[in-house]
């Protein structure tokens, strides 16, 4: 069964030959508020989104910014402009992407979302069974899989707690939500969606729920990676992998967060491509076979490529919220991995960041609000 939907999912990713674990979580994360208590998303549900509806795209494509008003950073790679951009001569001025090990594991991972989001419908109307739930928890839950970076993940953009996430107990993580996030918020809301798909419940809705933590998933794993790649170089390969999916910026189809964003804007997906590029052509500069030491040019790739991602997930929100209305298991989306948009909101701007809070836990009825509030609050990529 999970042959075929391999053969029949929309998806060129080759797997890889052996699954290896990835190096431990970086330090060195730049300093952001915490959050405040209760923004980050929960496990609870809409108990009346069970309703198997599509939440494809309508607002496709995003008309693009007017001209001037979303210019490039002057610090920004820009590998179209690559002799131009201020940045050094480097690998990733090259097309296409240039690996750092020949074996990236990640794209395993990647090929497993992909079979999931088949068996599970993500996005579509269909209803999935006891069955697909059954064979989707398989594919979560395979040796080094997705279950065991979810397990381990953390978010970079808080500073360190006093033990990597993945060593604590329930209380200690408790109370590290916001570094926390894979083992404290995205774990219990997968697992809950996963029993309650398997016993019926709510097939839409639990689809809905694991859809946008995996989603979430992706884009701390893409921060987390451009991270740590500061002592492991070959994470930049993982990096690159969980956006793409192996894929190059102009493949005919695209998997993994990039098949989110490019059906969305073409422009949202081609600044995160750069931003990707950004953080190898670093990683190229600086002492490519050992630990990096130019901490300021990883920060302003890093930089350049969440802010290129935050403008791609706004997106993803912005048009599930437009869905929602007449798709209610579409707000699934809005309130797990929009809850996440909560914390940059707020540093942009503490009054929108703010009303966005309050519009995502309003539901459905406060959608427009959503959609308003992210357009401004994340306009460019």
């Amino acid at each position: 069964m999970l042959t075929m939907l391999v053969r029949h999912a929309s998806f060129a990713i080759a797997a890889a030959a052996a699954l290896a674990c990835a190096s431990c979580e970086a330090s060195d994360p730049e300093t952001r508020e915490p959050l405040d208590a209760g923004a980050r998303p929960d496990a609870g549900t809409d108990p009346g989104a069970s309703t198997a509806c599509t939440t494809e795209p309508r607002i496709n494509p995003v008309p693009p910014a007017p001209p001037g008003t979303c210019t490039r950073l002057a610090t920004d790679f820009d590998q179209a402009n690559a002799a131009t951009d201020g940045w050094p001569a480097c690998v990733a001025d090259r097309s296409p992407y240039t690996p750092i090990d020949a074996s990236i594991s990640a794209l395993s991972r990647v090929a497993a979302f992909e079979q999931i989001r088949v068996l599970l419908g993500f996005g579509t109307a269909k209803a999935p069974t006891p069955d697909d739930f059954l064979q989707a928890r398989v594919l979560y839950s395979q040796d080094q899989g997705i279950e065991s970076r979810i397990a381990r993940r953390e978010d970079e953009h808080y500073p360190p707690a006093a033990k990597l996430c993945r060593d604590m107990t329930e209380t200690e993580l408790a109370a590290n939500r916001e570094r926390c996030v894979g083992p404290a918020v995205l774990r219990p809301i997968v697992n809950d969606a996963f029993v309650k798909g398997i016993a019926g419940e709510a097939p839409a809705v639990q689809a809905a729920r694991i859809e946008a933590a995996l989603l979430s998933w992706l884009y701390f794993s893409i921060f987390k990676e451009a991270t740590s790649a500061k002592d492991a170089a070959k994470d930049v390969d993982s990096m690159w992998a969980k956006y793409s999916g192996g894929n190059a910026r102009d493949a005919a189809t695209h998997v993994g967060l990039a098949r989110y964003v490019r059906a969305l804007s073409a422009e949202a997906h081609e600044r995160i491509y750069d931003g990707l590029l950004a953080v190898r052509c670093w990683r190229d500069l600086d002492n490519p076979t050992g630990v990096a030491s130019n901490a300021a040019l990883q920060l302003q790739a890093r930089a350049q490529l969440d802010r290129a991602l935050l403008r791609g997930v706004a997106l993803v929100i912005m048009q599930r919220a437009e869905a929602a209305g007449a798709c209610s298991v579409a707000w699934e989306t809005v309130r797990i991995l929009g809850g996440f948009l909560v914390r940059e909101a707020k540093l942009r701007d503490s009054a929108k960041g703010a009303r966005l809070e309050s519009a995502i836990a309003a539901g459905p009825a406060a959608a427009a609000d959503v959609r308003a509030l992210l357009g401004e609050l994340f306009p460019c990529p």
